[in-house]
């Protein structure tokens, strides 16, 4: 018995003795300058825009070991976008989306040892957005008069695949400033199902976060 206490004891040193090394949990807020444009995957869609975008979120580590974690969260994100289009009746029209979602990204983070002061890092996730403000307007141009047309329902949900790469410059032995590229790939149609234009709209932006 004495024995079994001794091996339970000795395990329970060593479990907080490989805590100390390394925080299991790391948590932060980022801002994310950058810029979305439309994917036009139908044929009569043409001329997708480039805009300024901007999000902000919290972030949420959940390391397993000390480089290899969970990453969460949440962002809002703020997509403007322009594109033109033709009617059946060989009408242009350009449309012009100004969409804010709510998004929960789940996914890997990796970093390297720290060198110095300094990691490296990278994140792979899935990230599901909730759709929370959509403003449409779609301008016919005749006679050089801008004339709206209806507005179309959107899906919901957007889906979404995000890769980051970036760096961790540690500021205090448990606060950094992270620095990172962001590129958030939208894989489903941001309208909905019967809606003949099948739209992505991409993000690529520059995380400035701070953790602790």
């Amino acid at each position: 018995m004495k024995k079994i206490l001794l091996t339970i004891a000795f395990v329970i040193i060593m479990t907080i003795n490989a805590s100390a090394q390394y925080k299991p949990f790391q948590f932060g807020l980022k801002v994310e300058p950058g810029v979305a444009w439309t994917k036009l995957n139908s044929d009569h869609l043409y001329d997708g825009k480039t805009k300024m975008s901007f999000n902000w979120g919290f972030v949420g580590n959940i390391f397993f070991v000390e480089n290899y974690g969970l990453a969460t969260g949440f962002n809002m994100k703020f997509m403007n976008n322009e594109y033109s289009f033709k009617t059946k009746d060989e009408v242009d029209v350009t449309r012009t989306i100004k969409n804010q979602y709510l998004e929960i990204p789940i996914g890997l983070i990796m970093r390297t040892e720290k060198m110095g002061n300094i990691r490296i890092l990278g994140n792979v996730s899935y990230s599901l957005g909730f759709l929370l403000n959509n403003n449409e307007k779609n301008f016919v141009y005749q006679h050089e008069a801008a004339i709206e047309n209806d507005i179309h329902e959107y899906s919901k949900l957007r889906h979404a695949f995000i890769v980051k790469l970036g760096a961790e410059y540690y500021i205090h032995k448990s606060s950094s400033i992270i620095a990172a590229l962001v590129f958030n790939n939208n894989f489903a149609n941001i309208y909905k199902a019967n809606y003949e234009h099948h739209v992505l709209l991409n993000n690529l932006c520059l995380e400035i976060g701070f953790m602790f």
